[in-house]
């Protein structure tokens, strides 16, 4: 199996839930629980970026982009590190595990990573999209059970994705722009 299908394969697979993304980027809450894991953002507050920071620096030799601001309700985060890449999974719950309802997207990035194709059957939409700083990127949508809006750009020859579930063009490309406009942590 390829890493390109691997990557969208996975994407819509953990990404799933009907959670539109108006709901999640509006202004409706969803029931949170304590747990192990830290807050993330709430609506018009910026993200803990000095949390995700502690969590990936050391473990990956990847450049960190983090968004500065997710217009969104309150999020937790769980993060996963190798040398070569990073996943900031961003969660509804405390609990979530990165499956079902609970999941809101991800932040990834890959070294030597490729940019996603047009998978037969999957692809909805597969476009580029001009992102901050003259970035080039490829806009995303795919759909299995649900689907995931993705945006993707490379910077120093690291593939960096911004995914949501059930995502817009827009709001994909407004946490991107908000990742590179922050630049590298």
């Amino acid at each position: 199996m390829s890493k390109k299908f691997l990557i969208v394969a996975t994407s819509v697979c953990l990404l799933t839930a009907l959670v539109p993304t108006s709901v999640a980027f509006g202004v409706s809450a969803s029931p949170q629980r304590q747990g192990e894991k830290k807050q993330l953002a709430e609506a018009g507050t910026a993200v803990k970026v000095s949390e995700i920071l502690r969590q990936l620096k050391g473990k990956t030799q990847v450049p960190i982009f983090i968004p500065s601001l997710l217009d969104s309700e309150k999020l937790y985060y769980q993060t996963t590190a190798k040398a070569d890449s990073y996943t900031i999974s961003m969660e509804y719950t405390a609990d979530c595990r990165g499956t079902g309802a609970c999941t809101f997207g991800e932040i990834r990035a890959q070294k030597g990573g490729e940019f996603s194709t047009k998978i037969e059957g999957v692809t909805k939409t597969l476009k580029n999209v001009q992102l901050a700083g003259g970035m080039k990127g490829v806009f995303h949508n795919g759909c299995g059970a649900y689907c995931t809006a993705s945006v993707e750009w490379k910077a120093q020859g690291v593939l960096y994705t911004v995914a949501i579930k059930n995502g817009a063009e827009a709001d994909v490309i407004k946490i991107a722009n908000s990742a590179i406009q922050a630049g590298k942590r």
